[in-house]
């Protein structure tokens, strides 16, 4: 039952403060106590359901959904169909992949979790991060960790990118209000057309802002896509055993999620959604799964302290996770 009061206490909240710096992290004696009153009301009802995870406040609470979440299919280039299956950008190895000899656990490449802040830039979080997972695995990076006590441990970086290259210089009208994946504007053979690059260029040369700005940076060196696809048909949610393959052949995914006012408190556990969402709004990455979980492992653009070290574990199918899975190499 979705909880009205609880998702207005939110949006009072976010309009009355102030915007924050993208990697400010709240002590506990720093936020609004109607964040405390609205996530006691959540968790009461998640333990009333006898759901399998926690929630609790957590500095992703500072904002409404609205300023967290932003993927716009509508905007999304005109091409993108030929990147899906059978496309003809779209030369997927993971169909080599026999998915019946694959771990029942498995976790992929991560790079270190960041934080989008209060702007709708979830789409270019999770290009980046899947270009960043991609040249992980390809420079032969150690993969990420569950550790025995539930913690995770990134794989590490092997180059921190640009989330603002891809915020402020790309020509699909994609912003703090929406976007959608955009790795194309990040490959070498588009390069030399308005907004479109060698690749995605270094964090340092482009600090990320949480905010739109001129288009504006020296490039030192340039991290390409070479070559990016979606898994099935860039609309829907493929098979488990599909999404599963292309983890492990590229290393993550970016894909799309429901993210509502219980997503947003996770502390823990395994998701799973009880209001059954038929909608996505939140573009993350899937980094790898369990089936003793029966849960994909999410990673999150909400920073370290969000979930699980900015991780999620989320049962298979809800909340429409693994909508339009896309991957991609360097």
């Amino acid at each position: 039952m979705r909880t009205t009061l609880t998702f207005s206490l939110l949006v009072a909240l976010a309009v009355a403060a102030p915007p924050m710096p993208a990697q400010a992290v709240l002590g506990p004696r720093d936020y609004d106590p109607q964040v405390a009153t609205a996530v006691a009301q959540l968790a009461a009802q998640v333990r009333a359901q006898g759901l399998p995870f926690t929630v609790g406040v957590n500095p992703a609470m500072q904002y409404d959904l609205s300023q967290l979440c932003g993927t716009r299919v509508e905007l999304r280039q005109a091409d993108y169909q030929a990147h899906a299956a059978g496309g003809y950008l779209n030369f997927e190895a993971a169909e080599e992949v026999d998915a019946s000899t694959l771990p029942s656990r498995y976790v992929g490449y991560a790079s270190t979790v960041k934080d989008q802040g209060q702007c709708g830039s979830c789409w270019d979080f999770s290009t980046i991060a899947t270009l960043e997972a991609a040249a992980l695995k390809s420079h032969g990076y150690a993969q990420a960790t569950v550790n025995a006590d539930g913690s995770i441990t990134p794989s590490g970086d092997y180059r921190i990118l640009s989330e603002q290259q891809v915020l402020s210089c790309n020509p699909f009208g994609y912003s703090c209000n929406g976007g959608w994946y955009a790795f194309d504007m990040l490959m070498p053979q588009k390069a030399g057309q308005g907004g479109y690059y060698q690749g995605a260029i270094p964090a340092s040369g482009f600090p990320y802002v949480a905010r739109q700005t001129t288009c504006r940076f020296a490039a030192t060196s340039y991290t390409p896509v070479s070559a990016w696809g979606y898994v099935g048909d860039g609309n829907s949610i493929p098979p488990v055993a599909a999404i599963k393959a292309a983890i492990y052949t590229y290393g993550s995914v970016s894909a799309a999620v429901n993210a509502d006012n219980y997503f947003q408190a996770y502390t823990g556990g395994v998701f799973v959604d009880p209001i059954r969402s038929a909608q996505t709004n939140h573009a993350i990455n899937l980094v790898g799964w369990d089936d003793s979980k029966q849960a994909w492992l999410l990673k999150n653009s909400w920073g370290p302290y969000w979930g699980v070290n900015g991780f999620m574990w989320i049962r298979y199918g809800t909340a429409q996770v693994g909508t339009a899975p896309a991957w991609c190499q360097d």
